[in-house]
């Protein structure tokens, strides 16, 4: 595959990804102060998504340093992302109320955070898990129409 048609198709991806919150959020956000829920929302979501996975990462990186025989080499870094990650969502929410939601405090801001967080990801597992049912069921009967 070529250049061109591999950037199209992340670019396709990407779109496709964002494209749904896009739309939603362009339909329900009608006023100043929707609009700076939705915001913070947003960036309270992307804050703590970036950290739990770079927390994932660390152990990822943990274990490939380990089959590679250079134990400090990948981990190292992602350590230092998870610390920014940490950071920037304690040093963000203590700001104000630019983070804060309707939340009293930083520590419940950041546990909604995490609980949020945790209700999608089991959403996305239990389609992803739902979709190979669906693809294993249509390979499985199309190999017994061809019998």
């Amino acid at each position: 595959m070529s250049e061109i048609p591999k950037q199209r198709v992340l670019l396709i991806g990407g779109l496709i990804l964002i494209l749904p919150s896009l739309i939603l959020a362009i339909a329900n956000g009608t006023s100043d102060e929707d609009t700076s829920k939705g915001f913070a929302r947003f960036a309270n979501a992307f804050l703590t998504t970036y950290t739990l996975t770079s927390l994932f990462f660390i152990v990822n990186m943990f274990r490939y340093s380990k089959s590679r025989n250079e134990p400090k080499a990948p981990w190292i870094s992602m350590s230092y992302a998870a610390i920014l990650g940490i950071l920037a969502s304690i040093l963000l929410t203590t700001q104000g109320g630019v983070l804060l939601e309707d939340n009293s405090g930083s520590r419940a801001q950041i546990l909604t955070n995490v609980v949020h967080f945790i209700i999608t990801a089991t959403a996305v597992l239990v389609s992803v898990v739902i979709m190979i049912f669906v693809a294993f069921v249509n390979i499985t009967s199309r190999i017994q129409n061809r019998d």
